[in-house]
This record gives C-alpha cells, structure tokens and sequence, in this order.
C-alpha cells in the first residue's frame, strides 16, 4: 500500500471520529434541551411539578399545595448534589392558572417587578429583595421564559414559620405558616427518575444514528472524491 494511502485512511478515520463525537454533543444537547422543555410544557399545562422534580432532583418530598383564583403554590423539599455531597433544599413553584390574566415581567432587569419571597422563622430569615442571589432579578421573568418560576432555598434544619408570597403588583399570593422536618418522611418521599428512564426521555440513540449515519455517508462520498483527486494528481507528478 502507497504510504500516501495509509495516510490518508488514517486522517479519514480522524475526520471520522470527530464527526461522531461533535454529533454526539450537539444531539445529546438538543435532545436534553427538547426534554425540559416538554416537561416544563407538562408542568405549565397540569399543574403538576411530580415528572419535572423527579427529572432535575435525587427525590423530592411534598409539604404543601395552595391554589387561589390566579396561582398553584406548590411547596416542596428537594434532595440535591453539590461536590459529592447530598444538599436539601426548599423550593417553591408559583404556576399561574391563567397566564393571560397576570403581570409578569418580559425583562430580567424589569424595576417594576415586586415579586417576592419572604420566609421567618427561628433558624430562617430570607427576603428576595435583600438577599442574593434574587435581589437583583425580576423574579417573575420567568413566566414569559418557563410558564413558572420558583425559589430555591438552601435548609439545614427543621422549619416552621412564616411565608409570604408576592406577586409582579406586590399584592399577597400566598401568608401562611408552614412546617417540615429537615429528615425527609421515607412515606412521603418520592424518588428522583433513575437513568434508564432519563435516558428514554432524552431518546439519543435513535436521533443519533439518523443524523449521524447521514454525516457519515456525505464524508465518505467527499472522502472518496478527494481520494481520487489526490491520486490523479500523484499519477500525473509520476509521468
């Protein structure tokens, strides 16, 4: 075999896996991509955070559920990860029932907006519009970007306080009192989706080979051109 040959099988097999690997990348992330924001549609149109918790946490533990003329407050405890470490964390999801009938900002900077979270209680004293990292935010941009938002809060002890909720008018959406207890209730708890069911929800495989085996067949035709060129100018050299 001409050393020329081998060499160039070598750069197409080099061309070939980089093709594969930039393929894998951009599908996994649109696919990802295209998974959230089926399952946000999910939560927007039932109401329902269950398949959105069970997608982005290790498991999640119900606290309480309000609904009033304009929003669902779901209230929950989640499990995370951070460095290795499991971390819970209170999250609030505020779901408009009618989005059409609330003010809400379009703008992450919006001044105007007085959306809010206030929590107190004895180990606990958080106001978004002092603490970061929200205070600089208008926090119900994400009605126009998600159809929801919500409030993350890091917890390290029991809670039983106050919450109060404000919307983009200022106007009260939630004042209650809430309690939990930081150890999870193993009754209650549900678990977060394991791999197989991401993976079946994100459904790479299938997009991939279609995409990829395209990719692949149009390198291999502008390969073989290429091939043919080079060797016709070699020949031509060697006359």
């Amino acid at each position: 075999m001409k050393k020329w040959v081998l060499y160039y099988l070598i750069i197409s097999l080099l061309f070939g896996a980089i093709i594969y690997l930039i393929t894998l990348f951009q599908v996994t992330q649109e696919q990802t991509n295209e998974a959230f924001n089926i399952i946000t549609q999910e939560l927007v149109e039932s109401q329902n955070v269950d398949t959105f918790l069970r997608y982005s946490t290790l498991g999640y533990e119900p606290i309480e559920r309000f609904e009033n003329n304009d929003y669902v407050v779901e209230i929950i405890q989640a499990l995370g990860s951070e460095d290795g470490q499991d971390i819970h964390q209170l999250v609030v999801f505020v779901i408009p029932l009618d989005l059409s009938r609330i003010q809400y900002a379009t703008d992450i900077d919006d001044p105007r907006d007085q959306s809010q979270l206030i929590l107190t209680s004895d180990t606990i004293n958080i106001n978004t519009t002092l603490d970061e990292p929200y205070k600089d935010y208008a926090l119900s941009v994400g009605l126009n970007t998600l159809g929801f938002y919500y409030y993350t809060i890091m917890i390290e002890d029991d809670f039983s306080g106050r919450i109060l909720l404000k919307d983009y008018d200022g106007e009260d959406i939630i004042d209650t009192t809430i309690t939990f207890n930081y150890e999870f209730n193993l009754i209650a708890f549900v678990q977060g989706m394991g791999e197989e069911e991401i993976e079946a929800r994100i459904s790479v495989d299938d997009v991939l080979n279609e995409i990829l085996i395209t990719r692949l067949l149009i390198f291999a035709a502008v390969d073989i051109v290429v091939a043919i060129i080079i060797s016709i100018i070699l020949r031509r050299k060697a006359l």
